[in-house]
């Protein structure tokens, strides 16, 4: 029942989301013998259709009550000109949690090894803070978050995104929530911007 309920959902969204930019990810994070196990599968659509797709799936230790590691391999799939290439992305990542009663701050830095078809490997780094309320508005909470990309092959910082968002109310199903992500990609010694639309699921 679950799974059909999921394939329903994310089969659906698009049709709220025709003529933009968006994305449908599924987030699935679990506690199974003795493992702290999570997993990610995300579609990207542009004007074209699609053209971005991602699986991922890592273990999660937590360190404490506040502190979180984790290590994951992450397959990402791009369509230039018709033709898919594959980029390998192992990471690893440490996260903090800040909670007050109010406001649940959420500090994260990210590494990567990005392993592309036709290019030279190169390491990325991603730094994201985000705060989310702790205070529910009609059974909404909202958030906003900022991301950082510094880029070590190129020695620069030449990628950033915004994102506001909301979390709605949890059910048996997990937490649906949908959010706007602004990017801006430093390309040719200027920023060009782009944006998405993102419908998620988290069990």
């Amino acid at each position: 029942m679950r799974k059909k309920y999921i394939i329903i959902i994310l089969s659906a969204l698009p049709l709220f989301s025709q003529g933009i930019n968006h994305s449908q990810k599924l987030v699935i994070r679990k506690s199974t013998f003795g493992f702290n196990i999570s997993s990610e599968i995300d579609f990207r659509t542009n004007e074209e259709g699609l053209h971005h797709r991602h699986f991922d799936f890592g273990l999660r230790f937590p360190i404490g009550k506040t502190w979180l590691t984790s290590v994951q391999y992450r397959s990402v799939y791009r369509k230039n000109e018709n033709e898919w290439s594959l980029e390998k992305r192992p990471l690893a990542q440490i996260q903090k949690t800040i909670n007050s009663d109010k406001i649940k701050w959420s500090i994260k830095s990210r590494q990567e090894l990005r392993i592309r078809d036709g290019r030279d490997n190169s390491m990325r780094n991603r730094f994201r803070i985000t705060a989310k309320s702790n205070i529910r508005f009609k059974s909404i909470k909202p958030y906003i978050g900022n991301e950082f990309f510094y880029d070590f092959e190129k020695k620069s910082y030449n990628k950033n995104w915004v994102m506001v968002g909301i979390d709605l109310q949890e059910n048996r199903y997990g937490v649906p929530s949908i959010y706007y992500k602004y990017v801006t990609d430093f390309e040719d010694n200027k920023w060009v911007p782009s944006y998405s639309l993102v419908f998620k699921i988290t069990l």
